[in-house]
């Protein structure tokens, strides 16, 4: 006897099953994956964690910090980024991402631990006109406009997904002194923050805004509507949405921060700094508000002026601030 098969029907109820199970199942494996992202960036900051007390013994105590404290102008792109030796002079540009590149020439780290895999930035190629060795290079490509786009199409703002404790200091108008006074060093507490997902106020998918309205309950901006009033909304509302002034990556439900011991946590809210300190923001006064609860720190707009101006640098030695490159236009 001839075996029968399945019918049209039976196919359709097979497949309406297995549609049915993998509705159920997608969004328990998209958590699953999320998790393991966010594991993967930890243990990223945890290395960079490591590289940062190994570069720091070889360097008195000093964390990375490029320029050989020339005066330097904070820009996207890092001036001759491409040549094996250089000299560096007042006036020249900079990144923040030169800084950490040194953990790549001198720290053995490579370019694939400074990107989290939740990110839009992507493994520095090591590419460049001159054919030079990765280690020999001043920074994570340029990303600066160039015609050449074989080499100017990454730059850190393209390929570094951490913040770093600003390690610059405002000298004259945009330009820094390379150290910067409050730069971290190896006699920071465990309490202190030294890198981070990226910075929220640098985010390019945070529209540009008013303080006013509907805007505040959907920007980073309501923090800093409580920080420069004092009134509405309230420290409870700031508290309950502070998810607005989260790092992007992980979906604005916390961030990946490293300490200064080196230890890593993922933190669901950004005031995670000694006494209450915002990472993200310097404060707005060298001294602690005593009337603020919890003796919440006053946060400045870090970007109220063009980068490395004098809302962009920390305002003291217990002032956690963890900024990163970005583009010309972010905000």
């Amino acid at each position: 006897m001839k075996k029968r098969g399945f019918t049209l029907i039976e196919l359709l109820v097979v497949i309406a099953i297995i549609a049915m199970l993998l509705a159920i199942l997608m969004p328990a494996l998209n958590k699953v994956k999320k998790i393991a992202q966010r594991v993967v960036c930890g243990t990223n900051l945890k290395g960079l964690g490591n590289a940062m007390t190994v570069y720091a013994n070889d360097f008195r105590g000093q964390y990375p910090c490029q320029g050989e404290g020339k005066r330097l102008v904070w820009a996207r792109a890092t001036d001759q980024a491409f040549q094996a030796v250089r000299t560096w002079t007042d006036g020249q540009n900079i990144t923040l991402g030169a800084s950490l590149y040194l953990l790549v020439r001198l720290a053995d780290v490579g370019p694939k631990s400074f990107v989290c895999p939740s990110s839009d930035q992507v493994e520095f190629s090591g590419k460049n006109p001159s054919n030079f060795d990765i280690v020999e290079l001043w920074d994570f490509g340029r990303y600066d406009g160039g015609t050449d786009k074989a080499y100017n199409a990454e730059g850190p703002e393209k390929c570094v997904s951490y913040s770093y404790h600003q390690p610059y200091g405002v000298a004259t108008g945009a330009s820094t002194a390379s150290p910067g006074r409050y730069r971290a060093d190896d006699t920071r507490s465990a309490a202190f923050a030294l890198m981070a997902d990226k910075n929220p106020w640098y985010d390019p998918k945070l529209p540009e805004t008013t303080f006013t309205g509907a805007n505040l309950a959907n920007s980073v901006d309501k923090l800093f509507a409580y920080w420069v009033t004092n009134n509405t909304p309230s420290y409870g509302t700031v508290r309950q949405n502070q998810m607005v002034a989260n790092a992007q990556p992980h979906e604005r439900e916390g961030q990946n921060v490293m300490y200064a011991d080196g230890h890593n946590s993922f933190e669901k809210i950004s005031d995670v700094g000694i006494k209450n300190d915002n990472i993200y923001t310097p404060y707005s006064q060298a001294t602690i508000d005593s009337t603020k609860p919890a003796q919440w720190r006053q946060g400045l707009n870090p970007i109220t002026v063009d980068r490395a101006g004098a809302d962009e640098e920390p305002r003291g030695m217990e002032d956690t601030f963890l900024a990163n490159d970005y583009g010309d236009k972010v905000r």
